[in-house]
């Protein structure tokens, strides 16, 4: 036990000397939401929830009269509404684990020796965390995709995701990672074990899994895939926020208009002018600071072509058109919007948020080392094993203050050209 807490020591100290003002934020390019909405620290209000207060309707006690009406009466006043909106924020632990015997080496021996046991412990744990957290603020609640077809016997399957519910993203690197299965209706498939991936087919959109053959039997088509224990307990996704018809952060949409966002469907390819009719309907619910448009890579390539397309006929509407490396710029009635393309984001799906600060991650911590309780403890013994553990925490919850201002983008069909 001793030559664990002196390895144990001596890793934290090297950790302390590599990174002396704490682990930087190591958020992967890929993650674009993340990169753009910002974490904030918010003061627990009521229980364990964040509350703001958010506009839902204006005043509309107006008076009108003519010129020369005098002393004329005053209608009533029509005060408007303001809603306390209250997040909850959701955890998230990530744990990874490395044998004694490396631990020690790092410990003892050179500094690559110790980058070596860092890159593959405590930065890939943050690198992982970061990806889970970005397919939470997409599909979070939503589920991961809807099986299209599913083949195979026994304890093995290859499910098919319909190109819809498809985001590459999801599903790169995950070999091992495991899965629960719902009805559409919210009924568990998997009763008896959890399903564990086996392998991926990006392009042809199959995952590979491996599990209990009564649990796999009953998977259909239709059905939509979670990770294992995120069912009721992951935080909000855009997909779920910007359909929402109901309540949602404690605010009803169908009682405030204001509070549910704008609706195109397309059933086809993403058009350009398909993004400036979804532009205008937000618009007419007050968005007016720009927006950033977030679309699967595929719909950027129909856009790419239908802008293309539109140049050549010299359209007017394109001349302001940037295109760049990493996302096209335009000009709209609400300032600029910016399309930028996403490998976590469905096939069928693009999510078009307004600018202004209305979106915000809130919560007690962002992506951290250092668990609750333990102070600056990074790395951890393993009381039954011979190894060392280190975990990441996170408790937030993605949140929009102008629900209204928004919109999402469906029925996208990309194209298969090549």
């Amino acid at each position: 036990m001793a030559d664990v807490a002196e390895s144990i020591s001596s890793l934290e100290g090297l950790f302390k000397q590599q990174y002396p003002e704490g682990m930087p934020d190591l958020i992967p390019n890929g993650a674009k939401l993340q990169q753009n909405i910002k974490f904030v620290g918010k003061e627990l209000e009521l229980g364990d929830s964040y509350v703001q207060p958010v506009r839902v309707s204006y005043p509309m006690g107006f008076t009108h009269a003519a010129s020369g009406a005098g002393a004329f009466s005053l209608q009533d006043a029509v005060p408007g509404q303001l809603k306390k909106a209250t997040v909850d924020g959701y955890q998230i632990l990530l744990r990874d684990q490395v044998d004694m015997e490396s631990a020690a080496k790092a410990s003892k021996g050179s500094k690559k020796a110790f980058d070596d046991i860092v890159s593959v412990t405590v930065e890939g744990l943050q690198k992982s965390m970061r990806k889970r957290i970005e397919c939470e603020m997409v599909a979070g609640q939503s589920g991961l995709g809807i099986l299209s077809s599913v083949s195979g016997s026994s304890t093995t399957r290859a499910w098919t995701l319909t190109a819809a519910s498809f985001a590459p993203g999801f599903w790169s690197g995950v070999e091992g990672c495991k899965l629960d299965v719902y009805t559409s209706g919210g009924s568990q498939r998997n009763t008896n074990a959890t399903v564990i991936i086996t392998s991926v087919d990006i392009d042809s959109r199959i995952i590979n899994v491996s599990g209990n053959a009564t649990d796999l039997s009953a998977c259909v088509a239709g059905d939509y895939l979670y990770f294992r224990g995120a069912y009721g307990a992951e935080q909000v996704g855009l997909e779920k926020v910007l359909t929402n018809t109901g309540t949602i952060f404690n605010i009803s949409a169908s009682t405030y208009s204001l509070w549910k966002a704008s609706s195109l469907a397309v059933s086809g390819a993403l058009s350009f002018n398909a993004i400036k009719k979804a532009v205008a309907a937000a618009v007419s619910k007050g968005m007016d600071e720009g927006c950033t448009v977030y679309l699967n890579p595929k719909g950027w390539d129909d856009i790419m072509t239908d802008i293309a397309a539109l140049r050549r006929t010299d359209k007017s509407e394109v001349k302001k058109v940037e295109i760049g490396a990493e996302e096209i710029v335009f000009y709209t009635q609400a300032g600029m919007a910016k399309l930028v393309p996403s490998i976590f984001v469905k096939e069928g799906l693009a999510f078009g948020l307004s600018e202004g600060g209305i979106w915000k991650r809130v919560g007690a911590t962002d992506v951290t080392p250092n668990m609750p309780g333990f102070g600056s403890k990074i790395f951890f013994d393993l009381p039954s094993n011979a190894g060392i553990e280190s975990r990441m925490y996170s408790n937030q919850n993605l949140f929009c203050d102008a629900i209204g201002k928004n919109f999402l983008i469906s029925g996208i069909v990309n194209s298969t050209a090549v």
